[in-house]
């Protein structure tokens, strides 16, 4: 059961160009196309071995010439998995019925002996898979400035995956700069794909990523998610016995590197200010993504992800999607807390209502309606349970702001 989707959909989507998620046959929403073409090919120009194919699954008779590019990445501990299992045919099978290209990548997998007694072994393998997600985006780059086979925006680029494929296209999205690698990863770094860019070829193109998803995926650093990021959507089981919802070694293993989960990301993404939605789930564990078509929470997390991407793309209609500001012009404070009352404070604009949501998007308490010269004001919360909730601020100008608020 859903117990928590703190969704930006749910107040940017919903709520402000409804009518465009209601109305049927909306490309990249709902599935316009009936069948898809599937083809397998190498994408590096540097290595020709079955860790570098991908699968590329497109509709069936479109005729649109420049089409977002959606990427699964498979899971499997990093030592593990393939592109063709049912999970990865079922997502990238749904997204190209809605008008995407979708593709379900190949990356290099570490000897699973050597993988589980071994850290290095565990961070070496991470890098190697940024590397060669980098390159099979960058193929696609490739491709747009020369034979132009697959009719790509090269602007939206969408990554993501499930359990180890959603732990390296985090990185790969959120890991730019070695200055953000301690010394130790540096090293492993410099020993093995040389650069952040790797080494698995077709050097020189584009590889732009507008945004991504994580199905039961996590951080090795929390810190790698800063100001300016690409959004991302976070779907997690607070049950999660391999990737933890919080922080714990990767795998339940002690021997394995701790990562950081969906639950410990969003209050990072929070401070620096970058957009996200999140599915919480109060069971699942860490099977729910791997599923398919089988498991009804992965169906939610397919319809939640188009959601999500969908005004992010150059077809949506700019003059029905109010934006939603960035969280760094609204501060809730003290958060955590349990005071009696915290404080709403903006930047910029005016207030014009508060809203308080639980962890299943109901609302809990009556819309609190404030002087439109309100730049700051206080919010009883003595009555609220010790928990997660989300506050949401209503502008002059129509834009939202949202805000966690934890309390103790």
């Amino acid at each position: 059961m859903i117990v928590n989707r703190f969704k930006l959909t749910l107040f940017v989507l919903v709520s402000l160009f409804s009518s465009a998620l209601i109305a049927q046959n909306t490309r990249f929403i709902d599935p316009v196309f009936s069948t898809v073409d599937i083809s397998t090919i190498n994408y590096s120009d540097v290595f020709t071995d079955p860790a570098h194919k991908m699968d590329i699954y497109q509709p069936k008779n479109d005729t649109a010439t420049q089409r977002p590019l959606i990427f699964y990445i498979h899971g499997g501990a990093f030592y593990a998995g393939d592109k063709a299992t049912q999970d990865c045919i079922d997502f990238c099978t749904h997204f190209a019925k809605k008008g995407y290209v979708a593709v379900s990548v190949n990356y290099r997998l570490a000897n699973a002996f050597l993988f589980l007694l071994n850290q290095d072994v565990q961070l070496e393998a991470v890098l190697e898979s940024m590397a060669d997600v980098k390159s099979a985006i960058r193929f696609f780059g490739k491709d747009a400035y020369t034979t132009n086979t697959y009719k790509i925006d090269t602007n939206s680029v969408f990554i993501g995956g499930y359990s180890a494929g959603a732990v390296s296209a985090l990185h790969t999205a959120w890991v730019d700069s070695e200055s953000e690698l301690d010394s130790k990863l540096v090293q492993i770094l410099k020993s093995t794909i040389k650069t952040l860019d790797g080494d698995a070829g077709n050097k020189g193109y584009a590889c732009n990523i507008k945004a991504v998803y994580s199905m039961a995926g996590a951080l090795y650093k929390t810190s790698y998610a800063s100001e300016n990021d690409q959004p991302v959507w976070l779907g997690h089981a607070t049950n999660d016995g391999t990737v933890s919802y919080n922080c714990a070694p990767a795998l339940n293993n002690p021997m394995v590197l701790t990562l950081c989960g969906s639950g410990k990301i969003f209050p990072r993404l929070d401070s620096v200010g970058v957009d996200y939605d999140t599915m919480i789930l109060s069971k699942g564990d860490h099977a729910w993504p791997g599923l398919g078509n089988k498991g009804q929470d992965f169906l939610n997390s397919v319809e939640e992800i188009a959601d999500f991407f969908y005004p992010m793309l150059p077809s949506s209609t700019p003059s029905s999607i109010k934006k939603l500001a960035k969280n760094k012009t609204f501060k809730l404070y003290p958060n955590p807390s349990n005071a009696e009352t915290v404080v709403v404070s903006i930047q910029e604009g005016k207030i014009i209502a508060v809203s308080i949501f639980d962890a299943i998007g109901r609302l809990i308490s009556p819309e609190i309606i404030a002087d439109k010269t309100d730049k700051e004001l206080s919010l009883g919360v003595n009555d609220l349970p010790a928990g997660l909730y989300r506050v949401v601020v209503t502008l002059e100008d129509g834009r939202q702001l949202t805000q966690n608020l934890q309390r103790l």
